[in-house]
């Protein structure tokens, strides 16, 4: 026993290291919603210091998956605890930097939205007594399996996320959304009238609420500069969602105005998500084009293959038609251009890697294989 718990925590202090390492090269992203009138609009700026290759998916219902930890993809050790099986209750379409199965962000057929940005200051519980999941995974698993923000809250008591500095932005159809954060050990939640702007970014949502509070507009004297990249993002987005009238912009474009306004010179995608009418719209900095796809255009049942379409591709319009079948060499091949991109961005890492008995390419064959163990039934 005494050593098991000294290879977990040995482990736990090696990723650590990683969190620190990898979020610590973090770029500013944001992530909000556009509530009026009846129009229920996410944005979403992923930000980083270099090219970000991405995926979009349209993942199938019906699929069965068991769950594994980062510090299993790394190590290819299995954990101790039994893994968490399920099978997929929805669809979903995602946008995804590690390859299938592995989503930054997403939205599902029941209109729950979950999307990742950097919190450096994170820290994951720990129970021995849990299934162990590699965060990514946990937000397919959300999207597969629920339907509401309080179950995803819930999910949370029953699961030890791992990974590194991520805090969580989640929304439903209902309109309602909530910050997951995960501090000093410990689970904090804010919704409904916690949380008053919906809006998150990089620092914790506490600290960001009581910032706003100097602004004017929302009990402070300081004027709102839109012209000055010193303004906190979340003061600029707080009052750009005020100032929203929809007889005076369209809603999609009012939302991409917003993301501009949010940029801080390192975004390298952005995408406006409708979780009323489950369409999505994207850009990135090397295919500026926006694209559309329309989530019931496809057949969402397994019987029919993943469709997969680069993020970056040069087109424009509604692509929902010129997504590919999913197949495991594309799903490799993009996986290598992530691990290329992440050396790049976080050259430390693969120090990592190798200081939790692994290496890069077989770090690479279980990540980009994962979805090769999942079974339509």
């Amino acid at each position: 026993m005494t050593n098991i718990k000294f290879l977990r925590n040995r482990a736990f202090i090696l990723i650590f290291m990683g969190i620190i390492l990898i979020a610590g090269q973090a770029e500013p992203c944001s992530t909000f919603l556009l509530k009026k009138n009846g129009i229920l609009l996410i944005g979403h700026n992923l930000d980083e210091r270099g090219h970000v290759p991405g995926l979009v998916i349209i993942n199938k219902r019906g699929i069965s998956k068991t769950s594994v930890s980062w510090g299993s993809l790394i190590s290819g050790k299995t954990e101790a605890t039994p893994p968490l099986t399920w099978k997929s209750r929805y669809a979903s379409i995602t946008f995804n930097a590690f390859g299938r199965d592995f989503p930054d962000s997403g939205m599902n057929e029941k209109g729950l939205y979950i999307s990742e940005m950097t919190l450096k200051e994170s820290q994951f519980p720990a129970n021995p007594e849990l299934p162990r999941i590699f965060m990514s995974l946990w937000m397919q698993y959300a999207l597969d399996s629920l339907d509401r923000i309080d179950q995803v809250i819930e999910s949370v008591s029953q699961l030890t996320i791992d990974g590194w500095g991520w805090h969580f932005f989640i929304a439903d159809s209902s309109g309602q959304t909530a910050a997951l954060e995960f501090l000093d050990g410990g689970v904090v939640i804010h919704q409904g009238d916690n949380m008053p702007v919906p809006v998150l970014c990089n620092s914790r949502y506490e600290e960001e609420l009581e910032g706003l509070r100097h602004y004017q507009g929302f009990g402070g004297n300081r004027p709102v500069s839109m012209d000055k990249r010193e303004t906190p993002r979340f003061v600029q987005a707080a009052q750009m969602l005020k100032d929203y009238s929809p007889g005076k912009k369209a809603a999609v474009s009012y939302a991409f105005e917003i993301l501009s306004q949010l940029e801080r010179g390192g975004t390298q995608w952005s995408i406006v998500c409708d979780i009323k009418n489950l369409k999505v719209w994207f850009r990135s900095a090397i295919s500026p084009k926006i694209k559309e796809i329309s989530l019931k255009t496809f057949n969402l049942e397994c019987s029919e293959p993943v469709k997969i379409m680069d993020l970056h591709s040069a087109l424009e319009g509604e692509v929902s038609m010129k997504m590919e079948d999913y197949s495991y060499s594309a799903n490799e091949s993009f996986c290598k251009k992530a691990m290329e991109a992440l050396l790049n961005i976080s050259p430390q890492f693969e120090k990592i890697v190798l200081m939790q008995g692994g290496t890069m390419d077989a770090l690479l064959e279980r990540i980009a294989s994962f979805p090769e163990k999942t079974i339509c039934r």
